[in-house]
């Protein structure tokens, strides 16, 4: 294993700005019951509790991976965190010390909820749910239960509990665990609220709407259609107005019925994975892209609001910090770019030059991809469904945008350079003949159930496409199916194509921990590679046919696998050690191996002399 210290990647603060805790994007939010504080967890693994006041930073607290969760307990004193590092930490509000760790789940926990101050239930993405008592750390022997991951629950003023998961159920449970419910019809959920009242659930789907369920099941309201995924509520605290965010950039306020939509924020750095409704009803937080949570000052609506054709309060929300975390690489010709969270791009050319380009608009830079023989020319998507061009020699601004309605996840080129690749969050890959000027749309796939993360041109009439709904997909460039690759037990984030002694070989990374090897030509499984205790997030293929792999995942570690293609046996693995955060991305400049992470790092790797093994720099960050 080699380790290296660098700097760790910052989080900058815009002109006129106020204080930052998070170098990366918020994941939770939530108010204390009184109102006087605010807590949020991040990708950085940090738990921070803010002074809703002055909106500082009051105590920080750390878990060893992202946090998922974090709530206040009914009386406040008390605030529980949880994450992907499989533990529940609960804190003391006053003063931030740790006074109970709850540690016998087996999987990620992926969300909290007090049923008072003593007991405490968390869901797991094993499927599972567990109430704990805090103090003793007694683990109850009862177990709410789901076939997919659970992803959500909450508890009612008076006790009774709701759960929601990947197998499309919402459950209601008991306050002792008993099951008492199973609500079929709203499909898989993100997230579930019971009003204040407790008389309704809400909840976040896939299916477009937030579905608003009676306790016995039956459908009271639907709020929507929205176009990108809806992926959490919160209620008012009269239960008459519901807040939704969803993966559009937006916070929209609607009545509890869904006939009429109240106020509409957007903001290109909104990131509503998770917003919460202060007790006074004055203020929403909602989780941002950029340094801190957002706080949104709820207008007084005027009296012609209440006409059923009046249109909503529109209000746009300017970010103000902005943090370095990477999320994508892309290495052509000795050159290397980089999408960032601050909406920018980062490249380092090969005769040692660094340029910063802002072309997000405020929105992060999910995917960038430099054009084989051209790497001048540069490709990137933003989360905000932003899609650009730019002629860097050039250098007056981008030559041609397009902006679609969901968030952009990879864009590449075909090895020619005519043509581009755009993969969306809702699953379609589209592809656009490029004439030198501008995009024109030629063919759409739309064969996967779930997100396409990742893809990889094959040459110029193939195209591998990699999906949330487990498998990866070999498609004509016309976009029709040639043959699927599965077997990962949880979704596929990245996938890398290459060619080894007259095999085209594909390797697949998935959230199971593992990587798969497949013949890409017959669908043969060829290995297994096991050894990430975390998800697997990338893959690269060492460019030039050689049986060299490099994968970076959420456990903080690069690894470089030495493969023999006699039996695609694992011949040695070497561990790269030297990021502080989850790694995001990887790729190769020619021998060397090049990671990045939402900690802001891209890390260049060299062999070094004697026992081979790697060592690493830091590229420097580019001049504003």
């Amino acid at each position: 294993m080699y380790s290296v210290e660098v700097p760790l990647g910052s989080v900058r603060r815009a002109a006129g700005s106020g204080p930052i805790a998070h170098a990366s994007p918020q994941t939770t939010v939530a108010f204390s019951p009184d109102g006087s504080h605010y807590a949020s967890g991040g990708y950085d693994g940090r738990v921070v509790v803010w002074d809703t006041a002055d909106g500082t930073p009051r105590w920080t607290g750390r878990h060893q991976r992202l946090v998922n969760s974090v709530r206040f307990s009914p009386s406040g004193r008390l605030l529980a965190s949880c994450g992907a590092d499989k533990v529940c930490r609960v804190w003391r509000v006053r003063d931030g010390a740790l006074v109970d760790l709850l540690s016998r789940q087996p999987d990620d926990l992926n969300a909290l909820a007090w049923l008072s101050d003593e007991r405490l239930a968390a869901v797991s993405q094993d499927g599972t749910g567990r109430i704990w008592e805090v103090g003793s750390g007694r683990l109850e022997d009862v177990v709410l239960m789901h076939t997919d991951h659970c992803m959500s629950v909450d508890a009612s003023a008076a006790g009774l509990l709701a759960s929601c998961g990947e197998d499309a159920t919402i459950r209601l449970w008991a306050e002792d665990g008993t099951p008492i419910r199973v609500l079929r019809e709203a499909g898989h959920a993100e997230m579930c609220r019971w009003s204040p009242d407790g008389a309704l659930l809400a909840a976040s789907c896939d299916d477009g709407y937030v579905h608003i369920l009676e306790p016995n099941g039956e459908l009271a309201a639907k709020i929507g259609p929205y176009t990108a995924a809806v992926k959490s509520v919160a209620w008012s605290q009269d239960s008459a107005c519901l807040a939704v965010g969803a993966y559009d950039c937006t916070v929209r306020l609607w009545e509890r019925d869904g006939a009429r939509q109240l106020v509409r924020w957007q903001g290109a750095h909104l990131w509503p994975r998770s917003l919460d409704w202060s007790v006074d009803g004055r203020t929403l937080i909602v989780g941002t892209i950029s340094g801190a949570p957002q706080l949104l000052e709820v207008p007084e609506l005027p009296l012609d609001a209440t006409a059923a054709d009046a249109e909503p309060i529109r209000i746009e929300v300017a970010a103000s910090s902005w943090t370095n975390g990477v999320n994508h690489l892309s290495a052509e010709a000795g050159a290397l770019a980089a999408g960032r969270d601050d909406g920018a791009v980062a490249l380092w050319r090969a005769d040692g030059s660094a340029l910063h380009l802002p072309v997000g608009n405020g929105s992060l830079v999910n995917a960038v991809a430099l054009c084989p023989g051209a790497p001048d020319l540069l490709a990137y998507g933003t989360f905000s469904g932003l899609v650009g061009v730019v002629d860097l020699a050039a250098g007056n601004g981008p030559l041609y945008e397009i902006r679609g309605e969901f968030p952009i996840n990879r864009v590449v080129w075909s090895p020619g350079g005519d043509r581009l690749s755009v993969a969306d969050y809702e699953g379609d890959l589209r592809t656009f003949a490029w004439d030198g000027r501008a995009l024109s749309e030629i063919s759409v796939y739309s064969g996967h159930s779930g997100a396409i993360k990742d893809f990889s041109w094959v040459d110029e009439d193939r195209i591998v496409t990699i999906s949330t709904d487990h498998t990866a997909h070999l498609i004509e460039a016309d976009a029709r199916l040639v043959r699927s690759f599965t077997g990962h037990g949880e979704l596929v984030n990245s996938g890398s194509v290459t060619r080894i002694g007259g095999r085209s070989v594909l390797a697949t990374a998935s959230r199971d921990r593992t990587i798969r090897l497949f013949d890409l030509d017959t669908g043969e499984l060829l290995q297994v590679l096991i050894g990430h205790d975390e998800s697997v997030k990338a893959v690269a293929w060492q460019p030039g046919g050689e049986p060299r792999l490099l994968s970076g995942s959420y456990d903080f570690t690069g690894r470089v696998w030495e493969l023999d293609p006699a039996d695609w046996s694992v011949g040695s693995v070497e561990v790269l050690v030297g990021h502080g955060n989850a790694i995001s991305s990887v790729a190769w400049l020619g021998q060397d191996p090049v990671t990045a992470g939402w900690d802001g790092r891209v890390l260049r790797w060299h062999r070094a002399p004697g026992d081979g093994g790697y060592a690493a720099h830091a590229f420097e960050e580019p001049a504003r």
